[in-house]
């Protein structure tokens, strides 16, 4: 079986590093091998009875990086290197470069980066390697048409779309394996209380910040709700701060940094992603798959998965009011809400399966392993 390498920069279990994980379990004709940003990723896809190694990332000692990254790829007769975002599509080509491997290498783009529109160093540097891939995997169509448009230099002949997919049916066995009344009294909240709930980093780009700003003028409209925060990130000692100074400890609650964060989305009434950039989020692609009502920001590539007022609700860039003020009408009419986590459900079962991502996957794999040969 021919073998590729995955290369994984962070030492998280964030959206990027979700869809490898899932892609490189339902591989059928290639081996995946996995290179982690530390030890705590590397333990997930071990887990899963994938190989893989810990390497800890850093730009200063890049090509200490490098040198280890050579021998795995020539000590397992590599054919293909599959780097997940940005830079660590720039080190798969460096090091084809530096040491004239005969390799190919594909970038996925898990996300519209917010550098292509503010411009400096990092688009410049993606200028040069960019054309240089042999291949681009985009995360979705309008992540595509957002790199299309602000990055004239990338060749649309060496592109295509594969849109973020799940696996439903560990999703199904999982969600049948909670036990919603336990966890309820666990976090302390009330069985008639409606459950609204966030997954993802604590960041500026997710939008939180701004969200938590539009609820403390609307609290009062969410005396009934409980709003989780399941993430940690470098704005998580803010949102605490602003919590506690808009007085909405009592509705919001952050649960931190949780390795297991499928256990959390059957107790949800309700998912938010409030965020200001994406590509195509595997937490809203998770959330419909637990048949979940979701509200977002139409951002990145979250119009193609999300309709507004059928399985979902779409709300325009960094209106955070109205955000805030369409979630309180959600949450209190109980029809629209099933009706759209049956629709959100039957969405994702369409065209969002893993079975049908992995074969296409498998097919550009193919297309380079015949032009080797």
């Amino acid at each position: 079986m021919k073998k590729c390498i995955h290369i994984l920069l962070r030492d998280k279990l964030s959206g990027a590093e979700k869809m490898a994980l899932i892609l490189c379990e339902n591989l059928n004709r290639y081996e995946p091998i996995v290179i982690c940003g530390g030890d705590n990723l590397k333990k997930v896809f071990e887990d899963k009875g994938i190989e893989s190694y810990s390497l800890e990332f850093s730009v200063k000692k890049i090509l200490t990086y490098i040198k280890k990254l050579k021998k795995i790829i020539e000590k397992n007769n590599v054919t293909i290197i599959h780097g997940h975002d940005n830079y660590a599509s720039i080190v798969a080509y460096l090091i084809k470069r530096i040491y004239g491997l005969n390799i190919k290498v594909i970038s996925h783009i898990h996300s519209c980066y917010p550098f292509l529109e503010s411009g400096g160093i990092a688009k410049k540097v993606d200028s040069v390697v960019r054309p240089k891939y042999d291949f681009n995997i985009i995360c979705g169509k309008d992540v595509e048409e957002y790199y299309f448009r602000y990055a004239n230099y990338i060749d649309k002949n060496r592109c295509t779309v594969l849109s973020n997919a799940i696996d439903l049916l560990s999703i199904a066995n999982y969600s049948s394996s909670v036990n919603i009344e336990s966890l309820k009294k666990e976090l302390n909240i009330d069985k008639k209380n409606k459950v609204i709930g966030f997954v993802g980093r604590i960041c500026d780009i997710k939008g939180i910040v701004p969200f938590i700003k539009a609820l403390g003028t609307n609290k009062e409209k969410f005396d009934d709700s409980v709003i989780l925060l399941i993430g940690s990130g470098e704005q998580e000692e803010e949102v605490k701060n602003l919590i506690n100074e808009l007085d909405l400890n009592d509705i919001v609650i952050m649960l931190g940094y949780q390795t297991d964060v499928y256990k959390y989305y059957p107790l949800m009434d309700i998912f938010i992603l409030p965020s200001k950039y994406e590509g195509l989020p595997m937490v809203i692609l998770e959330a419909m798959a637990f048949k979940k009502a979701v509200v977002a920001m139409n951002v990145g590539g979250i119009g193609e998965v999300i309709t507004d007022k059928t399985n979902g609700i779409l709300i325009s860039k960094d209106n955070y009011y109205e955000f805030v003020s369409r979630l309180a009408l959600l949450k209190n009419d109980n029809e629209l809400i099933l009706e759209m986590s049956e629709n959100a459900y039957m969405n994702i079962k369409d065209n969002y399966d893993i079975e049908v991502y992995d074969k296409k996957l498998e097919k550009i794999y193919d297309m380079f392993i015949a032009g080797k040969e």
